[in-house]
């Protein structure tokens, strides 16, 4: 289960054509209510509108990417988002690393280095942006991403077993 470029590509690509259009991004993600319910909860509110953007795009993407790829179609538990975000801020503290591209790499794994790159690259400022987004931020939105993703793996395991 990895996840290359390509599909990530595909769909920046498919929101891209609909000129990321909110309507498009909420009746897609409108589909996976315990992730709608999680990414709207009050915890997010420590980030700035700007890094709340970042959070729900790239979360869309990654959602995206899985659905398309392993044909996830069912929302994972609440239960289950919350264990799993517990266990990866536990990770990304006990992580040791110098930068954040660094933590990122190491708790992702070679396996899943596009996925990596792709969160980076979302949360690495460009030369014209003044709003540089804080490492604190950056750590949430990278536990969101990474709960979100584990949580859509944790899915698809479960609907092979039946």
């Amino acid at each position: 289960m990895t996840i290359t470029i390509d599909d990530i590509e595909k769909s920046l690509d498919y929101f891209e054509t609909r000129q990321f259009s909110d309507k498009t991004e909420e009746e897609f993600i409108s589909r996976y209510p315990s992730i709608l319910k999680y990414l709207t909860s009050n915890q997010f509110n420590a980030l700035s509108k700007d890094e709340y953007l970042i959070l729900m795009f790239s979360s869309i993407i990654v959602l995206k990417t899985m659905a398309d790829k392993y044909g996830i179609d069912n929302s994972p538990g609440e239960d289950l988002l919350e264990a799993l975000e517990t266990f990866n801020w536990q990770v990304v503290e006990e992580t040791p690393a110098r930068s954040f591209s660094q933590l990122v790499m190491s708790i992702m794994g070679e396996k899943e280095n596009d996925l990596a790159q792709f969160i980076i690259s979302s949360l690495e400022d460009d030369e014209e942006d003044t709003n540089e987004i804080s490492l604190p931020a950056k750590k949430i939105i990278f536990v969101t991403l990474k709960t979100i993703f584990d949580a859509l793996q944790h899915s698809l395991k479960d609907e092979h077993k039946h």
